[in-house]
């Protein structure tokens, strides 16, 4: 299928708007809205930017306007030599945005707002992953275990390894809204936890809580998960503020 048979096809999907002050604002948001029922869908290429113009009845710079604004949003994206593609959705802007936030908010960042807010979530995560795991799930966060018992001396593997853990955890509860308010975090909790690892022994007491937890998964015991991951977040609180404080004192 040739490039100009696709765009005649999506282009299609698209109604001329009437003009108003808002016109680039009204024209992106008809995209959005196409792309939100999916009727273009990630990977696909947008029309050009003349075809939607014609198609619109609007000027090629109100298109250009409207496409940087759904760049911006993370719903579009150009590749070269591909032009303008509908991306893959994403948490990395709630992430990237989060911290740039709270971070402008305070003019210093308090890693202890975060922590609070993760105890919230991983302890409820931890607790329905056991009610809710499958075969699959458990084989993943096996495998992750015995991955991060191998990269103990390697500080951004195992950190690497303790994000994934967590995130599988959240796959668990097949509930995809957990896994995309964890991931909202995942870039600060980054920070928090290779600051942690200033403290002797944090990759070892991590792994030792991580398997506490994933046993009681494994058992299907929900309070027992909620119990051991609640141990572990006090442990990581402290782990932190013990690192905060040698910081303080360098």
């Amino acid at each position: 299928m040739s490039h100009s048979d696709s765009d005649a096809r999506s282009l299609d999907l698209f109604e001329a708007v009437e003009r108003e002050s808002t016109l680039a604002q009204r024209v992106g948001q008809k995209i959005q809205q196409v792309i939100v029922q999916n009727r273009l869908r990630p990977g696909d290429r947008l029309p050009s930017e003349r075809d939607l113009a014609e198609r619109f009845g609007v000027s090629r710079t109100v298109i250009r306007e409207a496409v940087r604004s759904l760049m911006a949003k993370g719903i579009l994206e150009v590749r070269a030599g591909s032009g303008t593609i509908v991306r893959a959705p994403s948490t990395s802007f709630l992430s990237d945005y989060l911290e740039l936030y709270l971070s402008m908010r305070s003019g210093k960042f308090d890693y202890r707002k975060v922590v609070e807010v993760r105890r919230l979530l991983e302890v409820e995560i931890a607790g329905l992953a056991a009610e809710r795991r499958d075969e699959e799930d458990l084989r993943t966060l096996e495998r992750i275990l015995a991955q991060a018992e191998e990269h103990l001396d390697d500080p951004d593997a195992f950190v690497e390894l303790d994000v994934q853990f967590h995130s599988a955890l959240a796959q668990a509860t097949h509930n995809e809204l957990f896994l995309v308010l964890l991931e909202s975090i995942a870039g600060v909790m980054v920070q928090v936890r290779l600051l942690g690892l200033r403290v002797p022994g944090t990759p070892q007491r991590a792994l030792a809580y991580h398997r506490d937890i994933y046993q009681n998964v494994q058992r299907g015991d929900r309070e027992g998960a909620r119990r051991a991951m609640d141990r572990h977040m006090d442990e990581a609180e402290s782990t932190m503020r013990e690192a905060m404080a040698g910081d303080a004192d360098g």
